[in-house]
């Protein structure tokens, strides 16, 4: 990006549309309309016209090809640049026959807006519902439907107003919005840049002022509420300074801010943000391309998600998506494809979730997946990636599926944020039995209060080493905790279970269970597990309680784990003798908001303590307090 559009946001809009409805006319008269055609193309272009003996439109300004010209279709993606009311717009022409599907997805997949066009007298073509398809797949929510060539039916509002019910009928269907029904006449030129009195019965905005309202509430949109993400196109260094070098995709970030990276989990301060050649800038937004200067020098590479601590991106390596096959060749089970998110890229493997729907007959299950159809899938990568859900418009929800040789697909990653994983059931003939000693007995006696301590991080991060010396801490001061250790609780509570997501769910669920059994006794519990997913710690949360969980991130970078290797499973791991490992084949998703988060690569065993420490402290937690403190507590709470 130049230093003249700086912060600017260009508007980047596709028309959409079933063959011959008129796309590349009205995009034609859009230019001609603003002024943005020189007088010698206009000249050029109406010779050409002479020559072949057709009649001149506004379309032949974009159909550049000569065979484009003489069969009357788009093939390729044509982009154009003007300017209304002083903003800038990127206009994308797509084409609409389905033999040239992958050119209309290139354009589509940067645009911000979808312009509908439909010839009023053909109405709603199977062409239309499957461009209305795209923009969902794409995640392009908004869209305004233009109801093209009114002049051809005598501008009658009866048809206008049947055509409009039916059309935002079929958007809704899609769960897009329609932002409005315009009617025009694009080879005329009409309610393009104002309403013409033509359409004395309509009484909305001319095309033009319309999507140029559209895109500035985007643009307020982009700039104040959405989560803040970045991608990480690559690290450079020049005069010992490194640069985080990657476009904003979303939000707005200062000088002075923490910052998170997925799927890494590292985090650090941004200390400048600098545009080139060397401008330093106060703050950056959607759509800026810049480079941020850290104050702490840390190892990543191209590929991250940036984002805040408080707003991570989803991290995993089995992803559910909705895509559109855009390729010549069918699917091959037997291929691994290369999916590629943000600036990140992994080979996986393409299945179909357990209950697959077709909705459609556009829709296809594998064996049938060939060009123009779609599917839903389970995409199981060979690393963890990290990612948006498309319903969280505008972030990174979008990807891009390539063989060997060519691009085969594109979609949005599907669902919401991830549920906690459910309580086993209980059977209605098992009572839970009552009338035991009660926690603030048990509290009153020891003269301290229980809690739980839950240790998440990497292999090797130092989880165990730190729950020793905390329970060494706690036993030298008199008081009673217990730890509960991962691999000491596959020898026996947890023995038989394995690493799929099933029984690392189970894992956890057990350790949580027996965890509450302990704190109900008034014991501080100390647990120690690597507990990789999100879901199965907000499970533990719910079942030992959120007044005493207190989540501790023992954080630690990849390559610090990878040199310590305590156990050599690292080792083991990169040998492929360890598969499922956390981390590296299988995700690892950092807590969003942990209670603490500790740097083990930073911080010493003592600094661990002494923060965890002031975890509890500020959390009521007393070390010594006197039996009248915990009777009056107990009372309280009675």
């Amino acid at each position: 990006m130049t230093q003249e559009t700086i912060g600017e946001q260009i508007g980047k809009i596709v028309i959409v549309g079933h063959v011959d409805h008129g796309k590349s006319t009205l995009l034609g008269r859009i230019l001609m309309d603003c002024g943005q055609i020189p007088e010698d193309r206009i000249a050029y272009v109406q010779k050409i016209c002479q020559d072949k003996g057709v009649v001149f439109e506004p379309a032949f300004f974009l159909d550049a090809l000569q065979e484009e010209q003489e069969q009357g279709i788009s093939i390729d993606t044509t982009r154009v640049r003007f300017e209304f009311n002083d903003r800038r717009f990127v206009l994308i022409d797509a084409p609409g026959h389905i033999e040239f599907l992958k050119n209309m997805a290139t354009g589509a997949s940067e645009a911000e807006l979808g312009i509908l066009v439909l010839d009023c007298q053909e109405g709603i073509r199977a062409q239309t519902t499957r461009h209305l398809k795209i923009l969902s797949v794409l995640g392009i929510t908004n869209v305004v439907a233009v109801v093209n060539k009114l002049d051809k039916i005598g501008y009658d509002q009866e048809k206008f107003e049947r055509l409009s019910e039916e059309i935002r009928a079929e958007i809704a269907q899609e769960k897009l919005n329609c932002v409005a029904v315009v009617p025009i006449s694009a080879l005329n030129g009409e309610n393009i840049v104002s309403v013409s009195k033509n359409f004395p019965w309509y009484f909305g905005q001319a095309l033009l002022p319309l999507i140029d309202s559209q895109h500035a509430t985007l643009t307020v949109q982009a700039k104040s509420s959405a989560p803040f993400r970045m991608l990480l196109q690559d690290v450079y260094k020049f005069d010992d300074e490194r640069y985080f070098a990657g476009r904003v995709v979303s939000g707005k970030i200062t000088p002075g801010t923490q910052i998170f990276f997925s799927p890494s989990g590292k985090m650090a301060k941004v200390e400048a943000i600098v545009q080139f050649p060397n401008k330093r800038l106060p703050e950056a937004v959607s759509g800026d391309s810049i480079a941020l200067i850290l104050s702490d020098q840390i190892f990543v590479e191209r590929g991250e998600i940036i984002s805040f601590p408080n707003q991570i991106p989803e991290t995993d390596n089995e992803i559910r998506a909705q895509i559109a096959w855009v390729s010549t060749h069918p699917f091959d089970p037997d291929n691994e494809y290369l999916v590629k998110i943000g600036t990140n890229e992994s080979y996986c493997k393409i299945t179909m979730p357990e209950s697959n729907h077709l909705e459609s007959e556009m829709f296809a299950d594998l064996a049938n997946l060939a060009n123009g159809t779609f599917a839903h899938v389970v995409l199981k990568a060979k690393k963890p990636l990290a990612y948006d859900h498309s319903s969280q418009s505008g972030l990174v929800s979008n990807l891009v599926i390539c063989s060997k040789y060519e691009t085969v697909a594109f979609g949005s990653i599907e669902g919401k944020s991830q549920e906690a994983s459910k309580a086993v059931a209980i059977d209605r003939n098992v009572t839970c039995e009552t009338g035991y000693v009660e926690r603030t007995e048990f509290e009153r006696e020891k003269k301290h209060k229980g809690t739980v301590l839950w240790l998440t991080g990497l292999s090797g991060a130092g989880k165990s080493t730190l729950a020793k010396k905390l329970q060494r801490q706690f036993f030298e001061q008199g008081m009673q905790a217990v730890v509960l250790d991962g691999d000491n609780l596959r020898h026996g509570l947890c023995a038989g279970l394995g690493f799929s997501r099933e029984d690392r769910a189970e894992n956890i669920r057990r350790v949580a269970q027996a965890a509450k059994l302990f704190l109900d006794t008034g014991t501080i519990v100390i647990v120690a597990v690597i507990s990789p997913y999100a879901k199965d710690r907000e499970l533990a949360k719910q079942i030992i309680g959120a007044q005493d969980f207190n989540e501790v991130f023992v954080f630690c970078p990849m390559e610090v784990c990878e040199e310590r290797d305590p156990k050599g499973l690292y080792a083991k791991a990169k040998d492929g003798k360890l598969p499922s490992f956390s981390g590296r084949d299988m995700p690892y998703q950092p807590p969003q908001e942990p209670a603490l988060r500790l740097d083990s690569s930073k911080m010493t065993v003592e600094e661990e303590m002494k923060a965890i420490t002031q975890l509890l402290a500020g959390r009521g937690f007393s070390f010594g307090e006197t039996q009248t403190v915990v009777q009056q507590k107990a009372t309280t709470k009675s």
